[in-house]
């Protein structure tokens, strides 16, 4: 669970909030436990003889004298006005005191009180008048109880009169502003239980609605502290566990995680409060009944714990099959293309009816263990409670209880049972979160990119050479050689085409400029200083990247020029534009620069989305242009123009290219040949035709056939249509 508390911990920015809440709680159950409470006076109402008055007036007068009164049902029964019963002063006794002939003593209602000098006494033949009486004796003397028989008269004195308590005196006022008729007091208790209600259902309201809005903001908080650390993960962790897996702990995990914390910050708080408020008034009725079903308790614990350890594993296991089936449906959408071009719908459709398959199997799992926790718990709990139910039904025969008080406490008992019923569900809820945030603090505590901090020393403007010093490289978690002892030197200003045949190491060398992946031996430098001793932003600022598979976000075309630029006025993003000639084109748009160009630029061409991205480099202004197939995707006549316009903005840049066009690589000032991780030569065109093997071959195999198919598709391109008939 110490994720969960993790989780808990961000509550404190909104520690206003939870303790609104947490009084709001204390709201609902104190009108919960007073609502249950009324149940006694209306039992009193219907069942006891005595009634509201007299119950009060016997609690009041037993607490002030230290003794225990019999009800008068009780009295009734035992042929008795009243007993004496518990009393340090009287010998405790099952049955009427007997006098020494044998004969039972009655109580007469005669009540004397001193009060310094003055004595008071009432003699009143009824056993309400006595209680009446006593409970209402100033405090502070001393009290008279005769007891008459047959055999003669006894007298029981030096009872010290106690000062009512606050709740005493407050129930004595309560009780005297009801009326004497059951109906008319009736009447009372149902308004007064009404306002209860209403009272603890806006309380409820605002301790829900408190809960809610305090969950969302750290799943908010907990939300933006993963996607920072998303974005400053190194590319090797997307590049060996995909993304579908960090969308799901993104947005599966931390919905999981809303609904675990609204339910900490809601039942969790309102339900403990509510079954604490009736179990305080079953304490206060009778605390022997209550404590002896209460005993009973940790075994519904052990019970609990074997469920929760049963429905956190089903809970990883479900959240995982979340997130292959959101990398299956990722994959797909991308790739609609290639899977209709292919016939390919009924072997998507039976990959992700496997993944599917397994995850409502872990769901119904989960939802088989949260079903049978509450039922297997209540049915626990009305087993274990029977035992001392049936011990409290002979106390109750034996007139040890009060019936009332007895019908009463099983009431709060079993509004006690309503809130714990839910608290099972709450942990089903808090096991699956603490799951999520398991999986959520996984990422977050991943280390980020090195080199990110501010206090490292920045990289000045790059204006000597750039140096690839012994590289070797290995993809992390992969024993594969990549990049085998390469080292070469570019110098500022020049233009260099990287090429060599499939899988020759092309551009994970240049992805080591950028720092996107770290050497695992060996040096890359700039002017003479090792980028890994550099801020990372200071590096990247000098760097300008076009791709093969050119990005564009779902914003508007301006904004995916102006990204990474962020001071860009507009005059600068459309000069960018035009040199990188897509003005033309964006200027046909309805809307402009300002044209949405939807997910991954689906409403641009291919040669449209090139050239915004060759837009966005020039607008950043690097000191370094690496450009990895920037020209795969234009047509001639635009390569052409994109061509003049590099050759311009390159001039003193230092320009590193990956290419397969002949004409774009004879015309780079220096050509380096990967062959299999090494470097095979290092010169020009003609240089390299003459002494490498290696690029001669490139040329004769690669090369060739792709500038003749490139010129046949221009020949085609310029050739009229012609009609057939």
């Amino acid at each position: 669970m110490q994720a969960w508390w993790r989780v808990l911990r961000g509550v404190w920015p909104y520690r206003t909030l939870v303790v609104i809440s947490i009084i709001c709680a204390l709201g609902v159950g104190l009108s919960y436990a007073s609502g249950v409470a009324v149940m006694l006076p209306v039992l009193k109402i219907f069942i006891s003889t005595e009634g509201i008055h007299g119950w009060v007036d016997r609690e009041a007068a037993q607490d002030r004298l230290g003794v225990t009164l019999w009800d008068l049902d009780q009295t009734v029964a035992k042929g008795q006005s009243g007993v004496v019963i518990d009393s340090a002063n009287v010998k405790r006794v099952a049955s009427p005191v007997l006098n020494p002939a044998g004969q039972p003593y009655k109580v007469v209602a005669q009540v004397t009180y001193d009060e310094g000098e003055k004595t008071q006494s009432a003699e009143k033949g009824q056993w309400r008048g006595m209680v009446n009486m006593i409970a209402r004796a100033p405090a502070g003397g001393h009290l008279t109880m005769v007891l008459k028989g047959v055999g003669g008269q006894e007298v029981l004195k030096g009872l010290e009169l106690r000062r009512a308590s606050f709740h005493e005196r407050m129930l004595l006022r309560v009780v005297d502003h009801l009326p004497e008729d059951p109906f008319s007091a009736l009447v009372y208790l149902v308004v007064f239980f009404i306002v209860l209600c209403i009272v603890g259902s806006v309380f409820r309201y605002y301790q829900q609605y408190l809960g809610m809005a305090v969950a969302t903001r750290v799943i908010a908080d907990l939300r933006r502290r993963m996607y920072d650390r998303i974005t400053q993960l190194p590319t090797s962790y997307f590049a060996q566990r995909g993304t579908s897996d960090l969308m799901s702990r993104l947005t599966q995990d931390t919905n999981t995680l809303t609904d675990g914390v609204s339910m900490a910050f809601g039942k969790a708080i309102q339900e403990p409060v509510k079954a604490a408020g009736a179990f305080g008034v079953a304490m206060w009725l009778d605390w022997r009944l209550t404590m002896m079903i209460v005993v009973s308790s940790p075994i519904l614990a052990v019970i609990i714990r074997k469920f929760s350890k049963r429905m956190r594993k089903a809970g990883r296991r479900a959240l995982e099959n979340w997130s292959s089936m959101l990398g299956i449906i990722n994959e797909t959408l991308i790739g609609a293309r290639v899977v209709k071009a292919y016939s390919a719908e009924g072997y998507e459709r039976r990959r992700f009816a496997r993944v599917n398959k397994a995850l409502v199997k872990e769901q119904t799992r989960l939802a088989h263990y949260g079903s049978m926790s509450r039922p297997t718990i209540e049915t626990l709990s009305i087993i274990v409670t029977s035992i001392p139910m049936l011990i409290a039904a002979r106390w109750v025969l034996d007139h040890k209880i009060e019936r009332d008080v007895f019908v009463t406490v099983m009431v709060c008992l079993a509004a006690m049972l309503e809130p714990l019923r839910k608290l099972s569900d709450v942990n089903s809820r808090v096991q699956q979160s603490n799951v999520a945030a398991t999986r959520v603090f996984e990422v977050i505590d991943m280390p980020s990119e090195p080199n990110h901090s501010h206090s490292l020393p920045k990289l000045p403007r790059h204006k000597e050479s750039v140096e690839f010093r012994d590289i070797v490289f290995s993809y992390p978690g992969h024993e594969e050689i990549v990049l085998n002892h390469v080292s070469c030197k570019v110098l500022h200003g020049q233009t260099v085409a990287v090429v060599g045949g499939n899988g020759s190491g092309k551009s994970t060398l240049l992805n080591l400029l950028p720092r996107l992946y770290w050497p695992t031996s060996g040096q890359v430098l700039i002017d003479g200083t090792d980028i890994s001793t550099v801020s990372l932003r200071s590096l990247r600022k000098q760097i300008g990247l076009v791709t093969q598979d050119t990005l564009l976000f779902a914003d508007s075309i301006y904004n995916n020029i102006a990204y990474g630029t962020r001071h860009a006025t507009r005059e600068q993003v459309i000069d960018a534009a035009k040199r990188a000639f897509a003005d033309e084109f964006i200027s046909g748009f309805p809307d402009g620069y300002q044209t949405r160009v939807g997910e991954h630029g689906v409403r641009l061409s291919g040669g449209q989305k090139q050239r915004i991205a060759i837009a966005r480099a020039i607008l950043h202004d690097p000191s370094i242009l690496i450009l990895d197939e920037a020209m795969s995707q234009i047509d001639s006549d635009s390569e052409k123009k994109i061509s003049l316009a590099l050759r311009e903005f390159t001039k003193n840049r230092t320009v590193l290219m990956i290419a397969h066009r002949f004409q774009t690589v004879i015309s780079a000032d220096q050509i380096i040949v990967l062959d299999h991780g090494r470097v095979a030569g290092i010169g020009t065109h003609g240089q390299l035709i003459e002494t490498c093997g290696a690029y001669r071959k490139l040329y004769e195999n690669q090369f060739r056939e792709m500038d003749a198919l490139n010129g046949e598709a221009e020949e085609s391109a310029e050739s009229p249509v012609t009609e057939l008939t």
